[in-house]
């Protein structure tokens, strides 16, 4: 539903800006995916997927990565191509987002990707 190459644009437009150490300190614009996969996966949840579930694995010993799966199990994870591995997906938890609140930076990054509302 979202073209990753416009998906990488709207995150390299947006830079480190919207990101909290350490992850601010390590993006770059040869990997604009980098500390930005719960940004990414909220606005895939409430505007392209609502009927999925969020997720977190634990990445690189401390670091939580977010992704989703929708009720037939298929992963959703356009920021995975921030690590030399893939995720260990399988081990991850359901989890809700910390605010069912829609953040200025979610409606900046849909706005950059082409959504005007959210349905879920």
């Amino acid at each position: 539903m979202i073209d990753k190459d416009k998906l990488n644009d709207a995150l390299r437009q947006m830079g480190n800006d919207h990101l909290k150490c350490p992850f601010k300190e390590r993006w770059t614009p040869e990997h604009p995916t980098t500390g930005y996969c719960y940004l990414v996966t909220k606005v895939l949840y409430y505007y392209c997927y609502p009927e999925s579930q969020p997720y977190v694995v634990t990445m690189n010993g401390n670091e939580d990565h977010w992704f989703l799966k929708t009720k037939t199990c298929k992963i959703i994870d356009l920021t995975a191509d921030q690590f030399d591995t893939t995720p260990p997906w399988n081990l991850g938890k359901p989890r809700n987002y910390k605010t069912k609140i829609i953040s200025k930076s979610v409606k900046d990054l849909a706005k950059r990707l082409g959504f005007d509302k959210p349905i879920r």
